[in-house]
């Protein structure tokens, strides 16, 4: 992280080119494709059925369990060395700079205006418009694809507490750590009797997939290669729902976050839309003013609730959000969550932002303990999951191979 140049924070997302639609280069190339050889097919109908049962797991207990979160980027603007207050506030949100038993997904890039800093960061600050300094802008994480900053402002105090954490944040990771399957945020319009029709409809749905939807049967295999450490009987489908308003100033940045993952959203200024969370504060694809239907609904519930088929997280739908939640220890260690998150000072509570069936609002948590960030982690011997793929890939070996000379002594 320390090495972290603002072209890969910055720059590079903002020149992403968008690839061009996957359809139509799959047409074309079935077109041009020659015929394949036996022994080529032979060997990708032994590979998918390797593949097709890779993970029994839901998604949402995947997600949690094994997704860590992609870093937001951060680009610090400021005219020589940082005072004394203004560095307390960076430890704060940079992962470098923060207690061993902190931790927060961003990365921090410092500009020191003075120090001859590169022609596109002089460019960026220019861009800024403003003579307020320190300033620091918030980016989405590069894997996103998404260009243009998420939020940019003074660098003070009030603004690292709203940028790193909010109330609504610890209220969704506390439901999630608990065990609940998706916090279903709900972002007003402003409009209360809109706003009012889609938390019923919404409320009304999840009940209803509550009680019919039905969780995957667990692999045993998947439990001794460790993809789960819960007991499956332990494993439930649960959903809330969590109202956020767009005049919220403590959720500003956190619904800034939601509303710019996609960019049609910009359309539903004022319309109710709703993002189911889950995993490690992975926000699922919006639900969008008439959008809002029991259809897309139980489409998003059976995608959270149905077997992981591809483990990869970046190959599934979502945008990861900025939290300060030590996910690992949390997750791993069972421990009990009400107890290890204390209400944190500053933060009184949800106001209107927890309305949810059998969930009373809690007030801003803090999360510590002992763990390793992401970049840190050594690994403590081959998992039965490499294992595992590696014995796969050798018996789509040695079957292809066994194929090649069968068909080349018959020729």
């Amino acid at each position: 992280m320390r090495g972290l140049t603002l072209f890969t924070v910055v720059i590079v997302p903002r020149f992403i080119v968008k690839l061009p639609r996957v359809s139509n280069s799959l047409r074309q190339t079935r077109r041009a494709a020659p015929r394949l050889p036996v022994w080529v097919m032979i060997a990708c109908v032994l590979f998918g059925a390797l593949s097709v049962s890779a993970c029994s797991v839901p998604v949402f207990r995947y997600a949690l369990e094994r997704w860590n979160p992609d870093a937001y980027g951060v680009v610090l603007f400021h005219k020589g060395a940082l005072t004394a207050e203004q560095a307390k506030w960076l430890e704060q949100m940079d992962p470098d700079k923060m207690p061993a038993d902190q931790f927060v997904n961003l990365m921090i890039k410092r500009v020191d205006l003075e120090a001859g800093p590169e022609p596109e960061a002089v460019n960026l600050w220019k861009e800024q418009a403003t003579k307020t300094l320190p300033w620091m802008i918030l980016y989405y994480p590069w894997a996103s694809r998404i260009q243009g900053p998420v939020w940019s402002g003074p660098f003070n105090g009030d603004n690292v507490k709203r940028l790193v954490d909010s109330p609504a944040r610890r209220e969704i990771a506390r439901r999630l750590l608990k065990g609940q399957s998706a916090v279903w945020a709900l972002v007003e319009s402003g409009d209360e009797q809109k706003d009012a029709a889609a938390a019923g409809l919404l409320e009304r749905r999840l009940r209803h997939l509550e009680a019919n939807l039905q969780l995957p049967e667990i692999n045993p295999r998947d439990v001794i290669d460790g993809l789960i450490s819960i007991d499956e009987a332990d494993l439930k489908i649960g959903f809330s729902t969590l109202r956020l308003s767009r005049a919220d100033p403590a959720e500003e940045i956190f619904t800034r976050m939601l509303l710019g993952s996609e960019s049609d959203l910009k359309d539903y200024a004022k319309e109710p839309i709703v993002f189911p969370i889950f995993g490690r504060g992975r926000a699922l694809f919006a639900l969008a003013g008439k959008g809002i239907d029991e259809d897309t609904i139980d489409e998003a519930g059976l995608f959270l609730t149905g077997s992981c088929s591809c483990e990869i997280k970046e190959q599934n739908p979502g945008i990861d959000l900025v939290m300060s939640v030590h996910w690992d220890r949390l997750v791993q260690q069972r421990l009990d969550i009400d107890r290890e998150l204390p209400p944190l000072a500053g933060f009184v509570g949800l106001a209107k932002g927890s309305e949810t069936a059998g969930e009373k609002p809690a007030t801003q948590p803090e999360v510590g303990g002992e763990t390793t960030r992401a970049d840190d982690r050594k690994p403590g011997g081959v998992s039965a999951v490499i294992i595992s793929s590696l014995a796969a890939c050798a018996l789509v070996g040695l079957a292809v191979m066994a194929a090649g000379f069968f068909l080349g002594r018959n020729k």
